[in-house]
């Protein structure tokens, strides 16, 4: 085993200890942090819950691919590219986004959800790390699976880093209707000011 996989692991270990740990946290706080599939109905329903189910299969991904060890046990990974340069740069990738994705969650305070919540969006949050980025988690959560793809490059990791985008893209769209709807010009000011991905000023 590389350093590579070993800080592959570590900062795959790391998202999953932030997010739980937030979860618990908003649960002793009285907060409902579940909110996979409300309100939703067909499509959309089936795309956010096989999106998370996308996210757990990328992690094992990660955890085979660094161990050295078979797909499913019968069939082997292809990697499709390994270089030292990608290596590199998927290490520098991991340690922004788990940066990133801890003050995403520290910036979003009580408002933390996992899945859309339409019944208690109850305040829009601008501050901290949103300043610069509308979906933080989001891009945090992308890039750390980007660079997971870098390392381990393989058509598993293609199509599912693949799949997760998409489906990343048409919650965020689902998320900025159901702001717009609830929180009107505060949240139409907030959109002009502030981009969907990054701003860099």
């Amino acid at each position: 085993m590389s350093f590579f996989d070993v800080y592959a692991l570590i900062t795959l270990f790391t998202f999953y200890t932030l997010l739980i740990s937030k979860t618990i946290l908003q649960y002793r706080n009285g907060k409902q942090v579940i909110a996979l599939g409300k309100e939703k109905t067909g499509f959309a329903r089936y795309l956010e819950l096989f999106f998370y189910l996308g996210l757990f299969f990328l992690s094992y991904l990660v955890v085979i691919s660094a161990f050295n060890l078979s797909f499913l046990g019968r069939i082997e990974l292809i990697i499709l590219f390994e270089t030292l340069a990608t290596n590199i740069l998927a290490v520098l990738i991991q340690t922004f986004a788990i940066i990133l994705f801890a003050f995403a969650l520290a910036s979003f305070k009580d408002a933390w959800r996992i899945g859309v919540d339409y019944q208690n969006a109850d305040s829009l949050i601008t501050t901290g790390v949103f300043k610069y980025t509308r979906n933080p988690t989001y891009i945090a959560i992308m890039l750390l699976f980007l660079s997971y793809f870098l390392l381990y490059a393989n058509f598993f990791f293609l199509g599912s880093l693949l799949f997760i985008t998409f489906a990343f893209n048409h919650q965020i769209k689902k998320e900025e209707t159901l702001l717009k709807s609830i929180f009107n010009e505060e949240y139409i000011k907030y959109k002009k000011q502030t981009p969907r991905y990054f701003k860099i000023k």
